[in-house]
């Protein structure tokens, strides 16, 4: 997978085929789930301190976050653009966040 000079974080393809691995964060998990769904050309990564959850796929980066209202928001890193996922909110469950992750991303590639 191609690297760039803004993100130099640790993408991971997870070996989902040998069990669920240990969370470190709520958003790590998410990102890592909706790879699951979204296919093997994506890749998870935490982001600094936990805060947020990536997805990269050749040089586009989306960043899951959290808002200060407890909502879910999806930033395409490439090209700024930030929607608030509906239906979801930081307390939904990761399956929940990563399905509507999934879908938004989906439609876009």
């Amino acid at each position: 997978m191609p690297t760039d000079r803004t993100h130099t974080l640790n993408w991971t393809h997870l070996p989902f085929d040998q069990g669920e691995p240990t969370p470190r964060s709520l958003l790590l998990t998410v990102a890592q789930r909706a790879v699951s769904l979204l296919g093997d050309q994506w890749g998870a990564a935490e982001g600094p301190g936990g805060r947020t959850g990536h997805l990269r796929t050749d040089h586009t980066v989306f960043t899951i976050g959290v808002c200060e209202a407890g909502d879910v928001f999806l930033r395409n890193d490439e090209i700024g653009d930030v929607m608030h996922l509906p239906y979801v909110n930081a307390n939904s469950s990761p399956d929940d966040i990563a399905e509507q992750v999934a879908e938004y991303v989906g439609d876009l590639y």
